[in-house]
């Protein structure tokens, strides 16, 4: 295993020098994503057509969608494995359909859709008062991380959302989510990586500079600790960080190069897996946009654990010491596509593998969103990109 000095994991860790101002829309999706969507969707280019047609026909995309919550004592209370649950799957449900819908504004300009989304906003921005529970950090984290891209949009888009509406979500933001999640967690790396996922968001959305550099940082500290590549690593994963340097690999012991991409909660199940892969690259999307490319120091590990865990979502025969058990497929199929974009379509990398999984299994699942909690029609929103990215010069090659 390589040791580094604390003097390299400094210079490791340095942030890149970035704008003092943000780029808005730009929480997962910027305007120049949702033109290029808009205008694939007008020429009824598949899969994004397909994609909206789905969209549209879905619980969370309907017209006559019906607000769920919050509770009526404004407090969402999350229990390990949703018990309690009171307010958790109706706020999992609201900030997909707020998310959803306020994409399909963008699309088809029916205000309905803005309307829909603004009075889901409202409801909780101004009547949620805190969560509670032992789920309540992560149950915060997702949350945040679609609220933050739906507020950016329909702030940005010229939805009409009133301005005390919008100051009244910020602080709701910043007071109930962000005091849960801006520290991380020693959990399982999905947790922290959502909690991330919603800082992020959190520190756009409210032009936050040093919160968005502080999320980066946590990026740059869990991302390899959670996807083992051997090169870099040798034959012992990275230290989790805010562990005390404890490691839990549910049970997966043996490292070496047949296993770079294995993630920390691969031998878990690929579900939780999954949530991981869609927060990392979530993250990246967004710091994509404001202009820091998280990817460049650690494209290879992700390409590994893309091509690695998707073979194992397809059924493929397991590598030799791979878990003490079976490993557990995800029933969902609803992420791998921003990866993919990202690495494939922006930078090159050839994944066969996860492009097989996509087309098989993703493409093919008609309500891609993974129980309501961050991963919501990434076939639509994210297939593919225009060219350029508005703060990069790097041009994001089309599929």
């Amino acid at each position: 295993m390589k040791i580094f000095s604390a003097a390299i994991l400094s210079l490791i860790f340095v942030l890149p020098a970035s704008p003092q101002t943000f780029q808005h829309p730009g929480v997962l999706l910027d305007q120049p994503q949702l033109d290029f969507i808009k205008s694939q969707v007008a020429a009824k280019a598949n899969p994004y057509y397909q994609e909206f047609q789905w969209a549209k026909a879905s619980p969370y995309g309907a017209l006559d969608y019906h607000l769920q919550g919050p509770p009526k004592d404004n407090i969402i209370d999350c229990g390990s494995h949703s018990n309690p649950n009171h307010g958790c799957r109706e706020e999992d449900s609201d900030s997909s359909a707020a998310y959803l819908q306020s994409v399909l504004w963008t699309i088809t300009g029916d205000h309905r859709y803005a309307q829909n989304t603004i009075d889901i906003l409202n409801a909780y921005g101004h009547n949620l008062k805190g969560y509670t529970n032992s789920n309540a950090p992560l149950q915060a984290a997702w949350g945040a991380s679609k609220w933050a891209r739906t507020a950016e949009i329909i702030r940005y888009t010229n939805a009409g959302w009133k301005p005390e509406d919008i100051q009244a979500f910020a602080h709701m933001l910043t007071t109930v989510s962000l005091p849960l999640i801006e520290k991380g967690s020693g959990a399982n790396g999905n947790w922290e990586l959502s909690m991330i996922e919603g800082t992020i968001g959190i520190a756009v959305f409210t032009d936050n500079r040093p919160l968005f550099n502080h999320a980066v940082q946590m990026w740059h500290e869990r991302v390899p600790a959670y996807f083992y590549y051997q090169p870099i690593d040798g034959d012992h994963p990275q230290p989790l960080p805010r562990t005390s340097g404890k490691t839990n690999w549910n049970g997966q012991t043996v490292f070496n190069a047949s296993l770079s991409g294995v993630s920390q909660e691969t031998c878990r199940d690929l579900g939780h897996t999954e949530f991981g892969i869609a927060a990392t690259m979530n993250i990246a999307t967004t710091a994509w946009i404001q202009g820091i490319d998280l990817l460049a120091t650690e494209k290879d590990r992700l390409a590994a654990a893309l091509e690695f865990n998707s073979a194992l979502e397809l059924g493929n025969p397991t590598p030799a010491n791979l878990c003490s058990e079976p490993v557990h497929l995800s029933k969902v199929h609803a992420t791998y596509v921003l990866g993919y974009n990202q690495l494939h379509n922006r930078l090159g990398i050839p994944l066969p593998t996860t492009l097989d999984f996509i087309t098989k299994d993703v493409l093919t699942n008609p309500l891609p969103i993974d129980s309501g909690h961050t991963q919501v029609f990434e076939p639509l929103t994210h297939f593919s990109s225009p060219t350029p990215s508005p703060k990069n010069p790097t041009i994001t090659k089309q599929r």
